[in-house]
């Protein structure tokens, strides 16, 4: 019987699917009573009118009887101590005591769902408890829909946020062929998905020698070290990618973008990296860093990864045009900027000289005779020299300089924060170094000489782009005119104070 504690516990045990019912101050005697009418399919479970509201069974209560006389009328103190924890449990108050008009009035202010005298009708308790079971069964149903109801919405609220993240990233990749541009942008896309740090990417292709060369797209991460070891972590992947060493590289960093955070440590559970195919090929790879890259689910990766296949179609897009705009604005032969983009370059800097008053010069180099080369030792030793004269310009110009082929053997050298005398001692190291070189072809050595005019834009001047040229083409007349190799200044005017420098 209930009043027995052991035999109480095994029927515990034996049914964990019953439903309970608990007893506030019922007497043993009462207990096994309501336990005859109830049969077993419904369980007693005594709650402890002691003010800790903690229920000692581990069924969900059906309801909760409570004695008028065991609890001695305290009823207020009871929903307010006794019952913490259980405010939507139904309560039904059993008189078994002498109950005042007043105190029954409290006791329908306090919300009892039901009250039943005492001795108690079989028929009635067994007509609550159904009655009762069934709104339960009701609340069940009702709380399992609201909690699918949540679960859609979270699922719709995700797979919102995925398809405008791909709507986004779809669109605003086709918008730009700049690989910086679409690297920053899928940044900021990213963002709808995750906390990102940095988007970086590294491509290679083969040179002539069937060498790997890489190119790498980083941000100014802070301090030397960071970006070393994202360097290295980037060639590390390309490496695992492509199959091959990596035998030369080139960085190209990226500003910071806003807000983004710092990035601590450069791991694969920081760093998501992923391949760029084109064509079932990999041309190289991106990389992702966030704090919850290793906690992205399933969906997100997916959708990740399918936008990362577009990515790698706008990229493709973006580095041929770079190359097919640098053969457009190079040299075949030299490799050195043509005349096209030396003109856009000069009007740049003509800008930027107005705007800053910084000095700046001009110069033009025709090689003395080059017809002769041809003549003498072929066109194809003219161009080994023309390659020559291309290499030693690079080498011997600052990568703030320009030096442009402006056509057949005439060469433009823009230098930027330059005044006339320090482009006059460039330009002499210049043509001391041309006229000492001997250029070898088929077994024959030979040497070439250059004229050089200078002009310039002093601090605080200004000068259309048509006169500051005018004027070094004219300072290489002079210098031709009085002998060649040669370097004049536009304000000498004639070829005897050329002489005087050499």
């Amino acid at each position: 019987m209930i009043h027995n504690p052991g035999v109480h516990q095994m029927r515990m045990s034996e049914s964990q699917n019953q439903a309970a019912i608990l007893c506030v101050g019922l007497s043993p005697r009462q207990e096994e009573e309501i336990q005859a009418i109830l049969g077993p399919e419904l369980s007693l479970e005594r709650h402890p009118f002691s003010g800790s509201g903690k229920q000692s069974g581990n069924h969900l209560p059906l309801m909760a009887l409570i004695s008028w006389r065991g609890v001695h009328g305290r009823i207020n103190a009871l929903i307010r101590d006794g019952l913490q924890g259980e405010e939507s449990l139904p309560r039904v108050l059993i008189l078994d005591a002498e109950v005042a008009q007043a105190d029954l009035e409290r006791v329908i202010d306090a919300g009892f769902a039901a009250v039943l005298r005492y001795p108690l009708e079989p028929e009635r308790i067994q007509r609550l408890v159904g009655q009762l079971q069934d709104s339960q069964g009701m609340y069940k149903d009702l709380y399992h829909m609201a909690q699918e109801i949540c679960l859609e919405r979270e699922i719709l609220s995700r797979q919102a946020d995925l398809l405008q993240f791909f709507n986004k990233i779809l669109t605003n990749a086709s918008f730009s062929l700049d690989p910086v541009e679409i690297l920053h942008q899928a940044h900021q896309d990213l963002q709808i998905l995750l906390p990102v740090k940095s988007v970086d990417a590294i491509f290679w292709q083969a040179d002539k020698e069937h060498r790997l060369e890489a190119e790498l797209f980083i941000h100014e991460y802070s301090g030397k070290t960071m970006q070393d070891k994202m360097i290295a972590f980037l060639l590390q992947s390309a490496e695992k990618h492509a199959d091959e060493t990596i035998d030369n590289y080139h960085v190209n960093f990226m500003s910071k973008m806003d807000g983004a955070g710092e990035l601590q440590e450069v791991t694969k559970e920081a760093v998501l990296v992923l391949p760029l195919r084109f064509g079932g090929k990999s041309f190289g790879c991106i990389s992702i860093a966030s704090e919850k890259i290793s906690r992205l689910g399933r969906d997100r990766l997916q959708t990740i990864l399918a936008a990362v296949n577009h990515l790698a179609l706008a990229l493709r897009n973006a580095l041929l045009f770079r190359e097919m705009r640098t053969r457009a604005d190079r040299d075949a032969l030299t490799r050195l900027p043509n005349r096209h983009f030396f003109d856009e370059r000069m009007v740049q800097e003509l800008k930027r000289h107005q705007r800053y008053r910084i000095p700046m010069a001009l110069m033009i180099m025709d090689l003395d005779h080059f017809k002769r080369v041809n003549d003498t030792y072929g066109h194809q030793a003219g161009d080994m020299v023309l390659q020559e004269i291309g290499r030693l310009l690079q080498e011997m110009l600052r990568s703030s300089d320009l030096a442009a082929r402006f056509g057949g053997e005439e060469f433009v050298m823009l230098l930027s924060h330059t005044t006339e005398e320090q482009a006059w001692f460039l330009a002499e190291r210049l043509r001391v170094a041309i006229a000492k070189r001997r250029f070898h072809y088929k077994g024959k050595f030979f040497k070439v000489t250059a004229s050089i005019g200078i002009a310039s834009l002093e601090t605080g001047l200004f000068a259309r782009d048509v006169d500051l040229f005018e004027q070094a083409d004219a300072a290489l007349y002079r210098a031709k005119a009085g002998g060649r190799n040669m370097v004049c200044l536009a304000g000498e005017q004639d070829e005897e104070e050329c002489r005087q420098y050499a």
